[in-house]
């Protein structure tokens, strides 16, 4: 079993809590402000070290404490695991990961995703939302891509440096070759990583859109672009566009702006899906990461959902809990009581849940 038993002392609301978490799919229900959120946050914080609501993970105390702590106990890799995160107000976040005793860094644990309120904009929002998610599962495959995506990224920030402050020519000439050059390397590596994405989860829709209940997703297709026109080598693009990005102060082109678009029968999915159908689609992408991940990199995952009945009704919810149950993995999900969400869970019985 993955994670088993949660403990948060001094967390957010909680004084003295645990909770015991299922191997398989964990619902947790709650009134608005009951603390569901907060408990995703805390096993965010014990696995990756960081909140996905505040960059100060103080703000996490409880009110008129001078400390948090939080642990959690379970398995990984068929040995033990313990995680346990502390804050002061007086001191910085200590994280401690062991398994069978020995330290692990957090980059050999789980793959950790969340689907909070943002990510339903994954497919409408703005590209930075969707090179987030596309490099967490890209540099989870591969963590080599890394230093080359670092090194990229500080020759770019040179050359917008240089842009801003009007630098000499000369200067401005070696960062924009040091972009092409890293930038077209790491364009051919995202494209390729592209290719094994889209095709794990066109396959994976493609078979969810044979049920009745997702019929409207049949012909599910996605686009790549890699950040700047199909016709040109990085390094024209770059001159060409020497006078705009002096203009503006940074560099408009290159892998740093790529994206990715999803349709459905040749149309935008985003322009063409109604609220509800698209949190389905975007719910479906994440849970298709599951065998990609798996396959590629034989990897256990941990997918958490935030307010999961949040623009659903009630078919398009039992239809997802249902497709959620097939999953072989941990997924942990939080949604607030309601007639939908219990008549939905009528129908199902591999849950457990936990009531706040």
């Amino acid at each position: 079993m993955p994670l088993e038993r949660l403990h948060l002392h001094n967390f957010r609301l909680f004084k003295e809590k645990v909770f015991n978490i299922s191997e398989g799919t964990t619902l947790i229900l709650g009134k608005n402000g009951s603390g569901k959120t907060s408990i995703l946050e805390s096993l965010n914080i014990l696995i990756s070290g960081k909140s996905f609501r505040t960059q100060e993970t103080k703000e996490c105390i409880k009110s008129e404490q001078e400390f948090f702590n939080i642990s959690c106990k379970g398995t990984f890799a068929e040995k033990n695991l313990l995680l346990n995160s502390e804050n002061s107000l007086s001191n910085r976040l200590k994280t401690s990961r062991k398994l069978d005793g020995s330290p692990i860094k957090k980059e050999d644990l789980y793959f950790l995703q969340i689907v909070l309120a943002k990510h339903l904009r994954l497919l409408e929002g703005e590209p930075e939302i969707r090179k987030e998610y596309f490099n967490s599962l890209m540099f989870h495959v591969k963590p080599e891509l890394k230093k080359l995506n670092s090194s990229y990224q500080k020759a770019l920030k040179q050359r917008n440096r240089c842009l801003k402050k009007g630098l000499s020519q000369a200067e401005l000439n070696l960062w924009s070759n040091e972009v092409a050059t890293l930038g077209l390397d790491l364009s051919k590596e995202q494209y390729n990583f592209f290719q094994l994405f889209k095709g794990h989860v066109r396959e994976f829709i493609n078979t969810a859109s044979r049920l009745s209940s997702f019929s409207y997703l049949e012909e599910v297709d996605v686009t790549f672009s890699k950040g700047w026109e199909r016709s040109k080598k990085l390094e024209v693009s770059l001159k060409d566009c020497i006078d705009r990005d002096t203009a503006l102060g940074y560099t408009s082109k290159g892998p740093h702006r790529m994206d990715f678009t999803f349709s459905i029968k040749n149309k935008k999915a985003s322009s063409n899906l109604s609220r509800g159908q698209l949190k389905i689609l975007i719910l479906l992408i994440f849970l298709s990461n599951f065998r990609m991940i798996k396959e590629l990199v034989q990897s256990e995952i941990i997918l958490m959902i935030d307010d999961l009945g949040s623009e659903l009704d009630s078919k398009n919810l039992s239809a997802i809990l249902e497709e959620i149950l097939k999953i072989d993995g941990q997924i942990i999900l939080t949604g607030i009581e309601g007639e939908e969400m219990h008549g939905s869970l009528k129908k199902l019985a591999n849950f457990t849940q936990i009531n706040l």
